[in-house]
């Protein structure tokens, strides 16, 4: 799928999105509430960078099945500050600080955001969607490291009204986030694809564990890299290390049972557990990190 063809499909589905985002709110704050005449565009950091200053809502999460993909929902602290007297039905002037108290207080019904996009996501896929790392601050909005490498971000501008309420609130999101959300289905091997841009901007389809192999991507596939399992780390003096002989015991900086590191070329790719096989040791995989970020790991040992 081309970007111009995600744009397509995401901004086909925002009615539907925000439509449930709509139904979870209006019932956290028991009172009619709707989010509407969404527009999805494509935006860069430095565009966002250079419109989102100063203090505002962040409201950050991953979809639990995309916890190294979080996205965010911002509102501008003016906005945030007259939504959130709306939510404990007081006057804007009665309203305090515009803080992180604040959040607090309204914590509960800025979840409902984050739960309605979520079922949203259910809808679309067919399948249970919940959210993992949810945080939610009043702070000048930094950007998550994979909005912050992404070439092409996709936001989401959408209204908001609720009472006397009118304001607007911001939607950021990856490539992959994107795609995962437009609902596109398994194929028959159960791994999804995602988007991946060769040089020059054309893009090739990312598949499961591999590629499909299009243009000069296809070159890259017999390139050999060298795999490690690293047990742990520890930092020692070289008075320490002179001291060391047969016997000694280093104190490494994880503890027994955690999963060991699988490096590609001195870059994280995945985590797993220590088998033996006949008279062998292996690694089996308990955790594995997305394409997308292996190939950006990757490409920074390049």
């Amino acid at each position: 799928m081309s970007p111009i063809d995600l744009l397509s499909q995401l901004s086909a589905h925002q009615s539907q999105i925000w439509s449930t985002v709509s139904m979870t709110v209006s019932e956290s704050l028991e009172q009619p509430t709707s989010f509407s005449n969404a527009l999805a565009v494509q935006t860069s950091t430095n565009e966002v960078a250079a419109e989102l200053t100063g203090p505002m809502l962040v409201i950050q999460f991953s979809f639990s099945s995309e916890q190294d993909r979080p996205q965010v929902l911002l509102m501008k602290q003016e906005a945030f500050a007259e939504f959130a007297a709306i939510i404990k039905k007081k006057d804007l002037d009665q309203v305090e600080d515009v803080d992180d108290n604040l959040v607090a207080d309204v914590r509960p019904q800025l979840e409902s955001l984050v739960q309605g996009l979520c079922l949203a996501a259910g809808t679309l896929r067919d399948e249970p969607v919940v959210a993992s790392g949810i945080s939610i601050r009043h702070q000048i909005f930094q950007f998550p490291q994979n909005l912050q490498r992404a070439d092409v971000l996709y936001r989401v501008q959408v209204a908001v009204q609720s009472g006397d309420f009118s304001g607007a609130a911001i939607w950021l999101m990856d490539g992959e986030t994107a795609f995962y959300m437009v609902g596109k289905g398994a194929d028959a091997s159960g791994e999804e694809p995602f988007l991946q841009l060769q040089p020059g901007g054309t893009p090739a389809v990312v598949q499961g564990n591999g590629f499909e192999e299009s243009g000069a991507l296809g070159l890259l596939m017999d390139i050999p890299l060298e795999i490690s399992v690293e047990l742990g780390r520890v930092r020692m003096v070289v008075r320490d290390i002179l001291e060391l002989g047969n016997g000694s015991v280093i104190e490494i900086d994880k503890a027994a049972g955690e999963p060991v590191d699988v490096m590609v070329n001195g870059r994280l790719v995945a985590r797993g557990e220590v088998v033996v096989i006949e008279d062998n040791f292996g690694v089996r995989i308990t955790e594995i990190c997305s394409v997308m970020d292996r190939l950006h790991r990757l490409g920074d040992a390049a």
